[in-house]
This record gives C-alpha cells, structure tokens and sequence, in this order.
C-alpha cells in the first residue's frame, strides 16, 4: 500500500512513471538505460524517478541483480499506465503502420516486432486537414474542390465541419452542405484547394440527427455456425453473455451505422460462414442506415 502517493509530478516525470509502469506489466521489467535512452533525460534522473516511486509504493519494484533491471514486485499494480491489452496493442499497431518516433514513449520498453497488412497511403493534403481543423475549432466555413463518385466531375462546395470522422478505412469530414442543405460525410481524400470561410454555419449542430441520434447495434455469432464455434467467435469479438446468448452491444451515432455494418460484413444478411462469422440480431433497426450498396 501507498505511504505517501506522488503527487504535484511534471507532464514529463507522469509520462516516464506510465512508461515504467507499461514495460514492467507488459514485458517483466525494465533498466534504467532504456528510461534515459527514450526521453533524453540523465541516469541519474531515472534513479530519483525509481527510488521515489519506490519510496511511495513500496514492494512495487525489486531490483534484480542477474538481469541488471527492476522488475515488479509483490505489491505491484499500475497506477499511471493502463493494462488494457487493446490499448497496448492498439500503440503497437500503430507504430507498425506509421514507423514513427513519437510512439516511443508510448510503448512499453520500445516496439515489439510486429507486422501489419500495408494501407494505402491517405492521400490527404496538408492544406485540406489544416483548414478543416480550423474551421473546426473556430465554427467557420470552407470552400473546396470537392470529387464525388456519384458526379461526373468536380464541384466546388461549401461547407461547415463540426467533427472529423474515421471509418477504418478512410477519414471523413462530417458538415453541413450548402449545396444538399443537409449534414454530410466528405472524405477527405476527395478535396482539394480549400479556403476558410468567415460565415457561421446556417444550422446548428444539435440539428444534425445522424450526430446526435445513437443506436445500439447487437453483433452476434452466425447462426449457421456450430457451438463451439460460436463460442470462438463471442470470444474474438469481446462479447458479452445475455439471456439470448453472447452479444456485442455497440453504441454508435447514427452516422456511423452504415460503416460500421460495412467494416464486419453485417449489411450482407444473406453471406455465410466461413466468409461471415457475426450477424445483427436487430438488423430490421439498423437496416434503413445501411450504405448504398449493401445486401438489403
């Protein structure tokens, strides 16, 4: 138990504790070097960082002379980092798609290695994500060159952002279009050439029902798969027991349903195992916010 938590720590110092914490969690221990060598800072800084966390938990850390390292002691639990394993996992895939060195001091001990099927690259101009996030930030308007597949060529549109969205496969803008006079989704790989406009958006936020509405979406093992393997699947997906068996009740705006059905195959009803594992239990709910295209 904690004699005399730390407190009133620096930005820096908590983000060293979270990195010690996640290395002593996730891989057994951690040497003083790899501290000093991931934020810059001196040796002998890393061992006042150890010996207070020591001093304020004890039997947290024991010193291992054979592996020249500190490894959790008997009374060890994080209480800076996280052990959720999605969130180590998710650090890691991350690394591994983007390479980059501001992870570091993220993940726990460094990089795992680790593989991950190449994206193709986002295709998003500089000059597009910095109007739109400050149209965001100062509730502006945008003009654009906009590349839609349902036109024949490109059209110039206004817009009035309010939030950036991400579908797992590419990034959106979601605003209010001058031109439908609805609230929209717009990747943002399709604009170009934008300027900021000084006009409020004509409608508020609160207005957009696909941001505002949620739904719960209830995934399922197939049915047409047996027992045991249905037992696999509830297990893959995080699922949850209820009275009608394992469930994964996801809450998503409504602006989302349709991509989110997209992602797991779940606007496709009629696919089968071994191409379909999960269906919707309440498909009819979700059904009318299905995208184009799908296996109505």
């Amino acid at each position: 138990m904690a004699t005399a938590p730390l407190t009133d720590l620096t930005f820096a110092q908590r983000e060293r504790f979270r990195f010690v914490e996640s290395t002593l969690l996730w891989e057994g221990g951690i040497q003083r070097a790899r501290v000093s060598e991931i934020f810059g800072v001196a040796r002998n800084h890393v061992t006042k960082d150890l010996r207070d966390y020591e001093t304020s938990y004890p039997d947290s850390l024991v010193f291992e002379p054979r592996q020249r390292a500190y490894v959790p002691g008997p009374h060890f639990k994080p209480r800076f980092a996280s052990d959720d394993p999605a969130e180590y996992l998710a650090l890691q895939l991350t690394y591994a798609e983007s390479g980059s060195a501001a992870m570091l001091p993220l993940l726990a001990g460094g990089p795992v290695p680790t593989l991950a099927i190449p994206m193709p690259d986002h295709g998003i101009s500089k000059p597009v994500l910095q109007v739109l996030v400050q149209a965001i930030r100062q509730k502006r308007g945008v003009e654009a060159l906009y590349h839609s597949m349902s036109a024949g060529r490109p059209t110039r549109r206004t817009l009035w952002p309010h939030a950036l969205m991400h579908t797992g496969v590419r990034w959106y803008v979601r605003a209010f279009d001058k031109r439908s006079q609805e609230f929209r989704d717009f990747a943002l790989q399709r604009m170009e050439h934008p300027t900021l406009v000084v006009s409020s958006s004509p409608q508020s936020t609160k207005d957009d029902e696909g941001w505002q509405t949620s739904l719960t979406l209830e995934v399922i093992p197939h049915s047409a798969l047996s027992a045991h393997r249905q037992q696999m699947v509830a297990r893959e997906f995080g699922m949850r027991a209820s009275r009608q068996g394992p469930v994964w009740a996801v809450r998503l705006r409504r602006c989302l349903v349709g991509y989110f059905a997209r992602r797991y195959g779940l606007d496709q009803p009629k696919a089968k195992p071994p191409m379909q594992v999960v269906t919707l239990r309440n498909l009819d709910m979700a059904r009318p916010w299905f995208l184009p295209g799908s296996g109505r």
